[in-house]
């Protein structure tokens, strides 16, 4: 067979169409060629389907005209090379059957190999040490994608500025995720990231000192409200609707009046709950918010009597 033969009832580079038909063969309707499908007009039949759509055009940006490519998935911090290196799956092809033994074999060699080489220098391989391990304590933390993303770039950021020489991954991956926790006014505290991370407390302060130092991160003052609902959450007494409410009253009280000026966020929120609990009928002791805000009753007991001295 030659290839004028093949040509005409194949492909159509200009056109995109895929076959020779003109007539629908339902209602003899004109055919349009659209994203590699073969319509008719006017009944609307799907005479042939192919799912390459060779026809397409290159979308425009208007902020680069330039750029016009639209293929592969979107760029990504969190990956150490961005999200542009190959991912060999296991099992399955790309149909979902069952792959054989010696396809398996053949494909984890592949797999092995490629992992070996997906490293140029020992400075990406720590740094996708550093974006699994972000990726591990925002899963932990069950912060969102914008905290992973925003914690990921922060890291290059150090990493560009050479904060990370002298230092461990672990640790400086665990501040800049608190940082940008602090930078988006999220109630996470030091102590959470720390539970969480494979450092002790030391490590992620002097690495988060080092990052708010150099980089000038601009980082939202604690406010007690925000540490309102944790502390609620993990108190063993269910507070009632009407206490939770309250307490977030108080909490806004102590933010507008100044009594939450130059005072421990946590201890200001424990005493928020605390009385919004006793005010509401619940049993609950001021060691039992004390252990949950990781304050003291002393602490929680002096902002009781500053709220009630300027009650709501």
């Amino acid at each position: 067979m030659s290839l004028t033969d093949t040509y005409d009832t194949g492909f159509d580079e200009e056109t995109g169409k895929t076959i020779s038909a003109e007539e629908c063969p339902e209602c003899s309707g004109q055919l349009e060629t659209a994203g590699g499908e073969v319509a008719c007009l006017d009944c609307g039949l799907i005479v042939t389907e192919y799912w390459i759509d060779h026809a397409a055009t290159p979308r425009s940006f208007p902020e680069d005209e330039s750029q016009t490519e639209q293929t592969g998935a979107p760029l990504t911090m969190t990956r150490h090379d961005r999200g542009l290196s190959t991912e060999i799956g296991f099992g399955r092809d790309a149909h979902g059957n069952a792959l054989s033994g010696r396809t398996r074999r053949k494909f984890g060699r592949l797999r092995r190999h490629q992992n070996r080489a997906r490293w140029s220098s020992k400075r990406e391989r720590n740094l996708a040490f550093a974006c699994g391990e972000i990726a591990r304590i925002t899963s932990a933390l069950d912060l969102g994608w914008d905290v992973r993303e925003q914690a990921s770039a922060l890291y290059r950021e150090a990493m560009a500025e050479h904060l990370v020489v002298g230092r461990s991954i672990e640790g400086m991956a665990a501040a800049c995720v608190y940082a940008v926790c602090r930078c988006a006014g999220q109630g996470r505290t030091r102590e959470e990231v720390v539970s969480v991370a494979n450092v002790d407390k030391s490590g992620v302060s002097t690495a988060y000192r080092a990052v708010n130092t150099e980089l000038g991160l601009e980082t939202a003052i604690i406010r007690p409200r925000t540490l309102l609902p944790r502390l609620m959450s993990e108190l063993d007494v269910t507070l009632s609707p009407n206490a939770r409410c309250r307490a977030q009253e108080l909490a806004k009280h102590a933010a507008e009046t100044g009594i939450a000026n130059g005072r421990r966020p946590s201890g200001v929120a424990a005493a928020c709950v605390y009385l919004a609990a006793t005010e509401s009928g619940c049993s609950v002791t001021q060691q039992e918010v004390a252990a949950v805000a990781e304050t003291t009753p002393t602490t929680i007991r002096a902002r009781c009597e500053e709220l009630r001295a300027g009650a709501v």
